[in-house]
C-alpha cells in the first residue's frame, strides 16, 4: 500500500507546484481577463481553437462564455474554430494542417475580437499560425501554453501568454482548465463593473 501511496503524493505534489506557478502569475492573468473584458464590452467575440487533446478544451471555453453554468451571468459571444471537423478536414486538404485556425480566422476575425489559443507544450504549428494571424487583423491574443511556454510562449504576435509551468500534460491541461475558469470569472467582474455603452443608454 505504501508505494502506490506514495505515487498519489506524488501525483499532488506536481499539481500544488503548478497551482503555485500559476498563482505567481496572478497579475497577467487579471490583465488579460481586463483586456478581453474590454472587447466584450465593446461588442468582440471569443474566437477559441486548440489542436489534439487541446481541442475539447477549447470547445469547452466557448460553452462557458457562450451558456454560463452561474444563473444571472452574462452569455458572451463565443466560438470554439476546432469545433467542425468538416471544414477543419477540408483546409488541411486544401491548405494544408497549418491554415486550419488562419483560414478561419481571416473569415471570421476583426479587430475588435478575441482570438484564444490553447497548447500544451506551445509548439502546435497550427495554433501559432492562427495566434499570428489573429494579431495582423488586429484581435487581441491570449495564449495558453503549458512546458517552457515553447515558440508560442515566444511569439511576439501574442498579447498575453499564461503559461502551465509543468512538464507532465496532465497537470498542463488540469491548471490550463483552471485558467480559463479564473478567465471566465474575472471577465465577468470585469464587466459588471463597467457595463457596456449599449447597457448604460438603456438606464
Amino acid at each position: 500500500m505504501e508505494p502506490a501511496a506514495s505515487l498519489v503524493r506524488e501525483a499532488f505534489a506536481r499539481r500544488e507546484e503548478a497551482g503555485r506557478a500559476l498563482a505567481d502569475e496572478a497579475d497577467a492573468v487579471v490583465r488579460a481577463a481586463e483586456d478581453m473584458a474590454r472587447r466584450f464590452r465593446d461588442g468582440g467575440r471569443l474566437l477559441v481553437f486548440g489542436e489534439g487533446g487541446a481541442a475539447p478544451d477549447a470547445q469547452h471555453v466557448a460553452i462557458e462564455f457562450v451558456h454560463p453554468v452561474i444563473v444571472g451571468k452574462r452569455a458572451l459571444p463565443a466560438v470554439s474554430l476546432a469545433a467542425d471537423p468538416a471544414t477543419l478536414g477540408a483546409i488541411a486538404g486544401t491548405a494544408g494542417p497549418q491554415e486550419v485556425f488562419a483560414a478561419q480566422l481571416r473569415l471570421l476575425a476583426s479587430a475588435g475580437d478575441i482570438a484564444l489559443g490553447l497548447s500544451p507544450d506551445g509548439r502546435c504549428a497550427s495554433v501559432l499560425h492562427g495566434l499570428r494571424t489573429a494579431a495582423a487583423l488586429g484581435a487581441l491574443t491570449v495564449a495558453l501554453v503549458g512546458g517552457d511556454g515553447g515558440p508560442i510562449g515566444a511569439e511576439q504576435a501574442v498579447e498575453h501568454r499564461l503559461l502551465a509551468r509543468s512538464g507532465d500534460p496532465c497537470t498542463v491541461k488540469e491548471v490550463q482548465v483552471t485558467t480559463y475558469h479564473l478567465l471566465w470569472e474575472l471577465v465577468q467582474v470585469f464587466l459588471e463593473r463597467a457595463p457596456s455603452p449599449a447597457a448604460e443608454g438603456r438606464r
